[in-house]
């Protein structure tokens, strides 16, 4: 077996040496119409582990760097009431769904997250598109569960912020407090 990341040889998921620099992840925000999102990577480090996701191993790349970056901002987390963490568009593709388990590791003192909560009614892909095709092809969210307390939206990559922000006024059209955005990596850098 080799390294997701080095492509060295590795009984692991990643080597030692690759899990030890993941695992120190840059914290970055953006903000897009007054709304943060925190971002642990930049898309230009990790780009071909974001795109492990239309691939069946890409389960185990999600699952670590989950652990690595999700994981560590949880035992981070205060806050004085309960938050949910709510993944985008959080349906099965590939055998799992990569925003769940990003999501799965966000537990902690008044953190806990939900899951098939906020589902995409369009099939519409973003993949590689442009702005224009975004702003025109929404994913026409709809709620699907009672959401009884502020959120935190979980994805895996920002480029465009379209998808986070459709999330964001779907949600806050129905009375949701959503607070910022978790996403593994920034496309802008």
């Amino acid at each position: 077996m080799f390294c997701a990341f080095c492509k060295s040889f590795t009984l692991k998921t990643f080597c030692k040496t690759c899990s030890q620099i993941l695992s120190e992840p840059s914290p970055l925000v953006r903000e897009l119409e007054g709304f943060k999102i925190y971002s642990f990577y930049g898309y230009s480090e990790i780009k071909e582990l974001i795109h492990s996701k239309h691939h069946m191993h890409g389960l185990f790349i999600y699952k670590n760097l989950a652990k690595f970056a999700f994981k560590k901002f949880a035992k981070s987390f205060s806050f004085p009431e309960q938050i949910y963490a709510l993944p985008i568009d959080d349906r099965v593709h590939h055998g799992y769904s990569h925003t769940a388990i990003l999501a799965n590791e966000l537990r902690a003192k008044n953190l806990k997250p939900i899951f098939h909560a906020l589902h995409a009614t369009s099939s519409v892909s973003y993949s590689g598109k442009d702005l224009k095709f975004r702003q025109n092809n929404p994913r026409n969210f709809k709620i699907l569960k009672k959401i009884t307390a502020p959120v935190i939206l979980i994805d895996d990559i920002v480029t465009t912020g379209t998808t986070i922000l459709e999330a964001r006024d779907t949600l806050q059209k129905a009375g949701v407090d959503v607070l910022f955005a978790l996403v593994l990596a920034d496309a802008k850098f």
